[in-house]
């Protein structure tokens, strides 16, 4: 091989086997208009950091998601829960389930009264609002994770997603302790390639 012809990829670093017009890894041509490319990348493999942040952005992108179509069932449920006890309350009336086992489902519930009803409601609406932000946060975070811009974008809104399910420990809901420990994993890796974000 002479000095004119091109040892590696310059596209992906890939070993060229001599006069090779295509790189074997990735199929780029190696001559441009007949004369063979060489610039300071096809003497070496082009080695390097990765500039991105592996599974991290589709991670939070999957808690977005997720965390939205929670949001949409606990917000329905909330709006919707006196009509589905009263629906109940027919069912019963109609010899379709007992008086006494729709009483156990309602204990069970803590529905004992129409405060502890209305209780129940405010709840549900209120975690499925903050539900709904925290995902909504989570797919900014990972739109601008995945092209790595916008680090404070990026890095406060997987922030805002990470805190607000911590607010489920308001209602004794202990399920939100558990997303929010893993979303600030997440703001941490995030927070480690901040040099590697285009602004």
């Amino acid at each position: 091989m002479t000095d004119d012809e091109v040892k590696f990829c310059y596209k992906c670093g890939a070993s060229l086997p001599e006069g090779a017009d295509f790189c074997p890894e990735c199929g780029t041509s190696m001559k441009m208009d007949g004369t063979a490319v060489h610039n300071e990348n096809t003497s070496r493999p082009v080695y390097g950091p990765k500039k991105d942040l592996g599974p991290v952005p589709i991670l939070i992108m999957v808690y977005g998601i997720l965390a939205i179509i929670c949001a949409l069932i606990v917000l329905i449920s909330g709006v919707f829960l006196d009509s589905f006890l009263k629906t109940l309350n027919e069912m019963v009336k109609e010899g379709v389930i007992t008086e006494a086992d729709y009483q156990n489902f309602l204990k069970t519930l803590g529905l004992v009264s129409e405060a502890a009803i209305n209780a129940m409601k405010l709840q549900m609406i209120i975690e499925g609002i903050l539900m709904a932000i925290s995902g909504i946060a989570a797919i900014v975070s990972s739109a601008n994770c995945g092209k790595m811009q916008n680090f404070k974008i990026a890095f406060g809104a997987c922030v805002l997603a990470s805190a607000l399910p911590l607010l489920s420990i308001i209602f004794l809901d202990i399920t939100g302790v558990i997303a929010a420990v893993v979303g600030f994993v997440m703001c941490y890796l995030i927070y480690q390639k901040k040099d590697m974000f285009i602004s």
